[in-house]
């Protein structure tokens, strides 16, 4: 009897996962929700006879750790993005293309991203440096990002003074004296410019839309990336589960 009442508790739990995961990202309250369920669980259980042996515990803490670690990365609402001019992208996350009537040097960038609470773009990766060539694509034009060293021999940082996490395609020559910051040109390709050069576009993000769970999930909003992430969770979920449907 206690079998077939533990295959019910974990149906249960299974069959409400999908509303835990749903529900948490909107409301963040996936820790009481997870509560909540075993202790529903363990009442609808209970009736005197039902003996919770340690392995049955064991269980049923390995079912609500399952139910509290996330399946998918947590989707940032579009309507969220709503700072003026600001939308939000598949892959680079809260993102603006920002043009001044008067040229400005990056680090007046940097300082204009900033009025909105943002930064200047981070590329991460080959793959977000193909997405800002494609958002960029309709208007083609060189921006400012992210970028800067302090000597031709030192190496590439951000603006927090962290080694950047990805350096693309130079074009030209990229030791030349003096060129201590990055601009990202409509071909992809990167270029190192002066510091006090000017320019009169540059892409700023808001950093909190960058989600960050693993390297191998990615640090962006990636529909690609939250399938695989939900495909590995549910091998899992076999694992743990043998013989129960998977929805």
């Amino acid at each position: 009897m206690g079998n077939v009442r533990l295959k019910h508790v974990v149906l249960f739990l299974l069959l409400s996962h999908q509303l835990i995961m749903t529900s948490a990202v909107v409301t963040n309250n996936r820790l009481l929700l997870a509560v909540g369920l075993a202790t529903g669980a363990i009442l609808s259980s209970y009736n005197g006879s039902y003996d919770w042996s340690p392995s049955t515990l064991a269980v049923l803490t390995a079912i609500i750790l399952v139910t509290l670690l996330p399946t998918a990365i947590n989707k940032a609402e579009s309507s969220s993005c709503t700072a003026p001019g600001y939308s939000l992208h598949p892959v680079l996350g809260c993102i603006k293309l920002s043009t001044s009537t008067t040229a400005l040097t990056p680090e007046q960038w940097v300082a204009k991203c900033a009025e909105d609470g943002g930064k200047l773009i981070l590329i991460n990766s080959a793959t977000e440096n193909q997405a800002l060539v494609d958002f960029l694509k309709s208007d083609p034009k060189d921006v400012v990002i992210q970028g800067s060293r302090v000597s031709v021999s030192s190496p590439w940082t951000t603006d927090d003074g962290q080694p950047l996490p990805f350096v693309g395609e130079f074009q030209g020559i990229s030791n030349l004296a003096g060129t201590l910051r990055i601009i990202f040109t409509s071909s992809g390709k990167w270029a190192n410019v002066n510091p006090t050069n000017v320019f009169p576009n540059a892409v700023c993000e808001i950093p909190k839309f960058r989600i960050l769970f693993s390297t191998t999930v990615g640090p962006r909003l990636d529909s690609e990336a939250i399938r695989r992430f939900e495909t590995a969770n549910a091998a899992k979920n076999r694992k743990l589960y043998p013989g129960v449907s998977q929805a």
